[in-house]
């Protein structure tokens, strides 16, 4: 039998208590992510700049991919026609309420 769905391996749950070992117990690394996505997103305000504004638009976008599923788009064909169907399937098996398809 293998391990539960969501459970972290070996590796990753012995490098998450080495840094809670180091940073506290409370030590959370994707809180610590949004902090830092927090100041660059102020650095970018007071110093308004490309460098700046791409730092902070590409900081909140890897917190993004933690709180947002990740979308997977299919291609469907049948015998009349070629049907191209793209369908919000998220990683974690369910799959959202919404459907595009478009006929050719």
């Amino acid at each position: 039998m293998g391990r539960p769905i969501g459970a972290a391996n070996k590796n990753k749950q012995y490098l998450l208590n080495r840094l809670k070992d180091m940073y506290g117990d409370d030590f959370d690394p994707v809180m610590k992510m949004a902090a830092q996505a927090v100041k660059l997103d102020d650095l970018a305000d007071d110093e308004p700049s490309v460098t700046n504004q791409k730092e902070s638009i590409a900081a909140w976008g890897k917190i993004a991919e933690f709180v947002t599923p990740k979308l997977k788009a299919t291609e469907l064909t049948t015998d009349n026609a070629l049907t191209i169907s793209v369908q919000r399937k998220r990683y974690d098996g369910s799959q959202s309420n919404g459907t595009d398809t478009a006929d050719s």
